[in-house]
């Protein structure tokens, strides 16, 4: 019988962006540099822009794209926002052609070498946390 660690409230809050992220982490995750300027769509509508920058830097700083990408702290998004020249508030326009986002995430993650676990990969994480499990007396360190 599966059993669930989290309610779905509380799934739904990991699944966004935190509340607050400190000015340090929006510098190393969201600082876009020319390559990845040159992957933004230079021709979308700024929104697109946006968006995309977004979803490569919520990439980088979480390892998955938070839903909705509206949950994104107003300063981050205003940090974003300038590197591209758009208006912050265009992100609300963001995704209204569902393809668009799924299209974006799928580029971005090729761009930055994400990939599906495979099988060999969960045979490899299963050995690790194994060897670790073992190094410790409470599963609960895990």
């Amino acid at each position: 019988m599966p059993v669930q660690f989290f309610t779905t409230s509380q799934r739904e809050n990991l699944n966004r962006f935190p509340q607050n992220i400190e000015h340090n982490d929006v510098i190393t995750y969201f600082t876009l540099s020319e390559r990845d300027l040159a992957e933004i769509p230079i021709y979308s509508h700024a929104a697109n822009r946006l968006g995309f920058a977004l979803q490569l830097g919520a990439l980088r700083f979480m390892g998955f794209f938070p839903t909705p990408l509206q949950s994104a702290p107003s300063g981050v998004v205003s940090y974003v926002a300038n590197q591209i020249g758009v208006e912050p508030t265009v992100l609300l326009e963001y995704g209204q052609r569902v393809h668009t986002v799924s299209d974006h995430q799928r580029k971005i993650s090729a761009y930055l070498n994400y990939r599906k676990a495979d099988d060999k990969d969960w045979q490899k994480l299963s050995a690790w946390l194994l060897e670790r499990a073992l190094e410790h007396d409470r599963p609960s360190l895990l």
